[in-house]
Parts: C-alpha cells; structure tokens; sequence
C-alpha cells in the first residue's frame, strides 16, 4: 500500500506569456487546457510615458526604430497585478512558457547582469533593472539598404548568400537579428564592447522570470543568420563575421521543449507564486502559433494581415528555397518553413478603399458579382518591395494580352471597380499558392489551410483562398491569440514531460503504467477543438485557375526581371535562377 501523499495535477493552471511589439499579453488554462484568465498590457495606453507609437520609438537613423526594454519590465509588473487583480491564484501555476516578437535585441551591462541576479521583493521589478542595466534600447532596421553592408559581410565569411541560407536557414536581409548586432557593433562600438550578454526577446522575457541569463531557443535562433540549423549549434565562422568575441556574449542554444529553470523566488515572494513553477524556454511568436495547432499533418497555415505570412511543417529542410527554414518549436529534428509578404493586407485594404470607398461590404458584393477566375483579368500589386520574388511595381493583364506582345510589359492601366476587386485576392493567392508549390509541398485532397488573422475574418476571401488552393479552408477560433495558447500549450507539455512522466508516486504509476511518452502533437490532441470548417473549394476551380496560374507566374516573372535587370544579382535569387 503506498502512503506517499498524492499529489492533485488537477487543480495546476499553466501561463503563458506573448510579449508582442504593442502590447503584453498572457493567459492561465487549467489542467483542461480551458482558459480561465486572460490579461494585456498595450504599451501606447498602459505606458504613455514611454511615447511610443505602435509600441515603438522612432530610432536616430531612417527607418530605424528602438525600444526602450525597461518598459517591457514595467509591462510585466502591471500583467501580474492584473491578473491577481482579476482573482488568479498565481500560486497554482506550475508551469510557464513565453513568445516574444523578434524585432531587436537586448544588450546586457554588467550592472543589469548582477541586478538580474539580485532581485528583491522589496522593489518593483522596473525599479531594480533600469536603463543602467542594458548598454543600448533594443533596435533594429526594417530597410534592407540600411543593413546591406552586414548582410554582405556575413554572406562573405561563408561563400555567398545561397550558402548563408544553406547553413542558417535563412537569406541575410534587415530584420534578422545577426546583420542587426553586427550593425550595432560597427556603429556604437564602445556599447557593445560594455555588453556582456545579448538575448533575443524571448529569451529576454525568460531570463526576467528565471533571474538568471535564458538561453535562445533553437526556433527563435534559427532567425539570427547565426544558427547552424542542421547542427543546432552557433556557426564559429558567422559569429566571427558579425561581432568580435560574440560566442562569450551568447548563451549556448537549447531546445525549444527545454526548461530555463525555476522561477526566481522575487516572484513567489511579491505575487505568491510557487517556488517550483517550472520555466520553459520562450520561443518567437510564429513558432509560439504553430504550437497551438493540435494537427499539423498536411496543412497550410495561412495568415492574412497587414503582412501575409505561410507556414508549413516540414520533416525535410528545405535550405535551398526562398523563404526561411526554422527549427521546429514542439516536433525534435524537423523543421517549419516561413514567409513574410510585404503585399499583403495593405495592399487590399488600398483597392478596397479604390474601388468601394472603403467599405468592405461593397467590395464582398463585388466578389459576387464577378466569376470565379474574374474572366481572364489578372494584376499584380507589389505597392514594396517583395521579398519573394524580389520584384515591384504594378501590372494587369487581361485575357487578351499576348505573354510575348510588347503590350506585356506595361499591361492595362486599370480594370472595371469588380474586376480589380477579385484580382487583387486571388492575384494575391496565387503568389501565395506558387509559394507552396515551388517548395515542393503536394496540395492533395487531405490538405488543409487554417487561416488566421484580421482578413480570415472575410468568408467572401476565404472563398478565393480554398478556390485558387484548391483545399477546404479552416478557421482557428480561439479565444484568444494562438500564440498565447501556444504557450500555455507548452507550458502543460513541460509540466507533463519533466514532472508526471518522471513522477514515482502511486498515483502517476497507475496513470501511466507502462506506457510510453506522449509525444508533444498527442499530449495537446485533448485540447479544445477550436478549427471551424470556412468553406470548401468549389467543384472544378483547379481546371479554371490551372492557366491563369501560369500567366501569373509569366506576369511575376516579368516584373522579378525588370527588378533583377537593374541589380544584376541574380546568383543570390534562387527564385530567379528557377525561373528564368
């Protein structure tokens, strides 16, 4: 008979954290994995002192931006005061995992190092780790002709931009946070030399709950231009070629389902928490996303916001496409395949107001009024710089213009308000079609697109998405943000994986038996269900889009050349070197 007390997972909550580029946010779930408090921070209004716009400040620099991380701190303090406020009992969490934006990074002092080990209770978090603390407010660039003097020095030290993206999963371009310290080392040289540790913002928001100095996580890593992503480990050459003495300046990598420790006792003395609640390696927020999807076999995963974004499991790392290739947030030794549009939600909300003064209604009406495959009419709106093919400018074909006229390449100057209206979407979804196709990814009967985001909200457009894909379209109605609940998913996990499997009490060895572990996609299969059927493909759409893809991609092709023509760089194109 055992007499060992029992414990009772059954009253544990799991958080976790999203700390985003305008607000904090964070949620508890009980042992269900139902939601039972959520909180958030918005910087612009909870913070007003900080003047930030969009949750930024504006940088010294053109289209430089920077962020103060003492604000984060403060936002952190305010989160857990609400959510006590709201009557949770931070004492029953056991476990916590965060997700982070990765825009910057953050670059310790040795006073932030020593007070990060120091914390008391006796003063609120910001009051200790103030700006003394970090030698620099996080910065980062979102213009790819700021950073080109870094992103070609670290294609340099390995051979050239295929072979950068080959090791590191990743092009070089402005946004990545490699090129970002090596600009930041080359312009203020004398902080980085006072700098001893750099985090991400993720592994920032970790080290705030530990205490101590987290460790990147693979996921988040692999979008540094830094990570060997195959052997998950920093690359020497490219660590070399973005900073001097950079290794002693990161903590070594570590799995995304590892722990980062306990959380530091400043935490269970000011808001009760318990001295055991486990920390879980914080991860980015699109990797964060990905977690909270309970089936990821054969699916798309498809946002439609200001910026559209894909993403797609993988078993096999795909290095030599466009894109990029990260480590796998919850499956070891697999990989996810990432794309960031610049033509996106902007873009469409710029035709909405064009041909329907705004007015969404009007333009779904349009959609309606139109057939499917808009009778021939096709334009392309790459209003920036698109990163995949690297291509601008503004070009509409209709059914008459030959591919090989001269008349192809400047094309019609504008098409009847409906027909504009459906050529922007499925324009748009065919770019994003030709994406997935080209990485060698098979759209087959069981193939599903789950679409999140502010525009997955328009059924008249996730009508255009299952047409021009050809696969029935989900939508992921969760309470709140998937990126939140991804967290708090992995938080559960890693109270399962380091705590219940290892557990010898009477009461785990009955549950468990001699069972084997569960895997991270099974342990999450008892969570709600929150995929919505959308709408399905219409019968015989893949016979009607078939050749307007093909003229689509002679379109694309066409303003990717003009592009390529001016900069003569096709070596470092891939897509070009497909195409042409």
């Amino acid at each position: 008979m055992c007499h060992r007390a029992q414990p009772d997972y059954s009253l544990n909550t799991y958080m976790g954290i999203n700390l985003g580029i305008e607000k904090l946010e964070a949620v508890i779930l009980n042992a269900k994995l139902e939601l039972v408090y959520s909180a958030v921070v918005r910087y612009d209004v909870d913070l007003p002192e900080y003047k930030t716009e969009k949750g930024v400040n504006a940088g010294v620099d053109l289209d430089q931006f920077e962020i103060n991380p003492v604000m984060y701190i403060k936002a952190l303090h305010i989160l857990f005061n609400c959510l006590v406020s709201q009557g949770a009992d931070l004492y029953k969490v056991a476990a916590i995992a965060g997700a982070a934006h990765h825009h910057g990074a953050i670059y310790w002092s040795l006073t932030g190092f020593r007070a990060l080990c120091g914390l008391t209770a006796l003063k609120s978090l910001h009051e200790q780790l103030t700006e003394k603390c970090f030698t620099l407010r996080s910065l980062y660039w979102v213009n790819d002709d700021c950073m080109d003097t870094q992103c070609k020095a670290m294609e340099k030290a390995v051979g050239g931009a295929r072979k950068l993206k080959k090791i590191t999963g990743s092009h070089a371009f402005a946004g990545l946070t490699g090129p970002e310290i090596r600009k930041v080392h080359v312009t203020y040289p004398d902080e980085y030399q006072r700098t001893v540790r750099i985090s991400l913002i993720s592994s920032f928001l970790a080290s705030l709950l530990t205490g101590t100095m987290a460790s990147i996580d693979h996921s988040d890593g692999s979008l540094m231009n830094l990570l060997n992503i195959h052997e998950k480990e920093w690359s020497d050459v490219l660590l070399a070629a973005c900073a001097p003495e950079l290794a002693s300046r990161l903590m070594p990598a570590i799995a995304t389902n590892r722990l980062q420790g306990r959380i530091n006792k400043y935490y269970v003395n000011r808001w009760k928490f318990r001295p055991d609640c486990m920390i879980a390696a914080a991860t980015n927020s699109h990797s964060s996303m990905l977690a909270s999807i309970k089936d990821q076999e054969n699916v798309i995963i498809l946002s439609l916001s200001q910026h559209d974004m894909i993403i797609l499991p993988t078993r096999e790392c795909n290095a030599e496409e466009e894109g990029q290739t990260m480590c796998h947030p919850t499956i070891p030794d697999t990989f996810m395949n990432f794309f960031r549009f610049h033509n996106g939600g902007l873009v469409r909300e710029r035709i909405c107001q064009e041909v329907a003064d705004g007015s969404w209604t009007q333009f779904d009406e349009m959609l309606a009024d139109t057939p499917i495959g808009n009778e021939g009419n096709i334009a392309i709106h790459f209003d920036e710089m698109e990163l995949t093919p690297k291509a601008q400018g503004t070009l509409r074909w209709d059914i008459d213009i030959s591919e090989l006229a001269t008349e192809a390449l400047t094309g019609r100057e504008r098409f009847e308000p409906r027909f504009e209206a459906r050529a922007v979407i499925e324009s748009q979804m065919m770019h994003h079609c030709g994406i997935v196709v080209g990485t060698g990814f098979s759209i087959d009967s069981n193939t599903r697109i789950i679409a999140i985001g502010e525009h997955s909200r328009n059924s008249s457009i996730l009508q255009i998405v299952a047409d021009v894909f050809n696969a029935p379209v989900y939508r992921h109605e969760m309470p709140v943000d998937p990126r939140l609940m991804g967290a708090a998913y992995r938080a559960r996990y890693a109270f399962y994986e380091y705590r219940e499997v290892n557990c010898n009490c009477c009461k785990c060895k009955i549950r468990h038996g001699n069972q084997p572990q569960l895997s991270y996609s099974e342990f999450i299969q008892s969570s709600p269900d929150y995929l919505t059927l959308a709408t399905e493909p219409t019968p015989n759409c893949d016979k009607i889009y078939a050749p307007l893809k093909h003229r689509y991609a002679q379109m694309q092709r066409q303003l990717a050349a003009s592009k390529a023509i001016h900069e003569t760089r096709f070596e470092d194109d891939p897509y070009l070197l497909r195409q042409l």
